[in-house]
């Protein structure tokens, strides 16, 4: 029998428009968690956040003690969920 693709590449226009492109698998984008990209800064020596606690009630805290709480901190690498949420870091 004689084969119809042997003289045509995989690459040809020809060969690209006889495959149905409902039947091509292609790999989804791993999309990063908008939240956690919101919140953290991505910087070379890891990942960066805000210090928690300064919101409401601060009245009886004092002035050195929330001067602490100022800038930013880096992620630890126990969050091993980070990964997930946040792919690119």
């Amino acid at each position: 029998m004689l084969n119809l693709f042997s003289n045509i590449s995989f690459k040809s226009t020809l060969f690209q428009k006889c495959i149905n492109p409902n039947l091509l698998q292609i790999r989804t984008k791993m999309k990063s968690h908008k939240a956690i990209t919101s919140r953290l800064i991505k910087r070379t020596s890891g990942l960066k956040r805000k210090h928690a606690g300064l919101n409401h009630g601060l009245g009886r805290f004092s002035t050195p003690s929330l001067k602490h709480l100022r800038g930013m901190t880096t992620v630890k690498k126990e969050g091993g969920y980070l990964k997930k949420m946040y792919p690119h870091a």
